[in-house]
């Protein structure tokens, strides 16, 4: 049976990755069949499945044979739906009371970006998202972040507790001394004034490091 077949005879569910993409493209292209051109996107995604598309831009795409422009604006603009249906899926007060809900919530919009970008995420009593907020746009390995200008966002909404956030554009997400020492400042400023950080997150290129998971938050306030 082909795909269209399958899905009015099954459901989508009972379609492989490569079938599934080859509904999307609709034609294959140049002497070569859908699946198969289907078969050279996910292969191009480093054997990572579906999940590797994510990680693809829309030159990438266009680098893939039997891809062109048009295709390749189709597959950008799937794996935006996708990205969106996750996010909207956490809800409108997304709880985040843990470090991986947090890192999840904004993996897709960080992980890909070329210079760093601070977001601080403004919790209520019960760690859900109140708003959150681009506070700076940094250059390619640093992010200008104001302790002032952090706190007072945190005052303004409300916030009970906040969250900082930051990209590193390298894909590791291994924080640098500058990273540690603002940390600790964040923290040291928001215990005094009853508003407390409750994590650092940097995102990576679908990894992520949290300074409550690596147990450094207490440890940055002493160091």
């Amino acid at each position: 049976m082909r795909p269209y077949e399958k899905v009015e005879a099954a459901g989508p569910e009972v379609l492989t990755d490569q079938e599934l993409l080859a509904v999307i493209l609709r034609t294959g292209t140049n002497g070569m069949g859908v699946e198969e051109l289907a078969g050279n996107v996910l292969a191009t995604s480093g054997g990572a499945g579906l999940i590797g598309l994510r990680r693809m831009s829309l030159k990438d795409f266009k680098n893939v044979h039997g891809i062109g422009r048009v295709k390749a604006i189709q597959l950008t603009c799937m794996c935006e739906i996708a990205r969106r249906i996750h996010k909207q899926s956490a809800g409108k007060r997304p709880d985040f009371s843990v470090p991986s809900a947090v890192a999840d919530y904004y993996m897709e919009d960080m992980r890909h970006l070329e210079t760093e970008r601070l977001i601080v995420a403004m919790l209520d009593n019960r760690c859900r998202l109140i708003s959150d907020t681009v506070l700076t746009i940094g250059t390619v390995n640093a992010s200008l972040i104001s302790v002032r200008e952090v706190l007072m966002s945190a005052v303004r909404c409300g916030a009970v507790s906040f969250v900082v956030l930051h990209n590193h554009p390298s894909g590791d997400p291994a924080p640098s001394s500058r990273d540690i020492s603002v940390t600790r400042r964040l923290k040291e400023a928001g215990d005094v004034i009853g508003i407390p950080l409750t994590d650092h997150i940097i995102i990576g290129d679908n990894r992520y490091y949290s300074f409550v998971e690596s147990g450094c938050l207490s440890t940055a306030k002493k160091e």
